[in-house]
């Protein structure tokens, strides 16, 4: 003990002062980490980062809906709508499958409350044919935003449109309208897909995105 007190005895004393950090060093160095955290959220924006992935789950479900409809339709030659389903009565369609089919899903003008089982039921027939999973068919009602529309007749395409949220992609809707990608009239009814296709581009605008 008496040997370390000499050691420390003989160091200079600004040695020792040098050993830490002083205060003053610790806020230089939390300020500047805290300025590079702030820039770094700037440029990747959480929030639209989110949204842009909440977006091409909505485009995926959407894609993978269509695809097991037209499988169905190849098989039975009838579309799922057609048939009775749990929580759906096809009245006025079971024995007509080429009559307009109309599901306006979570659409502007229609309230998210809109009861998702009487009027999308006929998805559970996907899944007892094996064309989709029930935990898809779920994850279709609780998100409530894909609309399904089929004008009448044998050769008239089935859509399957979505309202994006992240900017990225309402900026794919307008281009996709500007370019005439996406229908500029009413798809079915008093559906309209594109809102604006012309001008600069405005995110408030509720452009859908529709497939195929």
């Amino acid at each position: 003990m008496k040997k370390l007190s000499r050691i420390l005895n003989l160091l200079p004393t600004a040695s020792l002062k040098q050993a830490g950090f002083t205060m003053i060093e610790l806020l230089v160095v939390i300020a500047v980490i805290g300025v590079l955290a702030v820039a770094v959220l700037s440029s990747i924006n959480p929030i639209e980062q989110i949204n842009k992935g909440r977006d091409t789950r909505t485009r995926s479900d959407a894609a993978q809906l269509i695809n097991a409809v037209d499988r169905y339709y190849s098989i039975h030659e009838k579309y799922p709508w057609n048939v009775k389903a749990e929580g759906y009565e096809a009245v006025g369609l079971e024995n007509t499958p080429n009559l307009e089919y109309v599901y306006k899903g979570n659409h502007p003008d229609t309230p998210p409350s809109v009861a998702v089982d009487n009027l999308f039921g006929w998805v559970n027939t996907l899944v007892e044919t094996s064309e989709v999973k029930e935990g898809f068919v779920n994850r279709l009602y609780q998100d409530n935003s894909i609309s399904m529309f089929k004008a009448q007749g044998p050769n008239q395409t089935m859509y399957a449109c979505f309202y994006p949220s992240s900017n990225a992609f309402k900026q794919e809707a307008w281009d996709n309208c500007v370019d005439g990608v996406t229908p500029t009239t009413n798809l079915v009814g008093d559906f309209v897909p594109c809102e604006r296709y012309d001008g600069t581009f405005d995110p408030t605008v509720a452009n859908a995105i529709c497939l195929p």
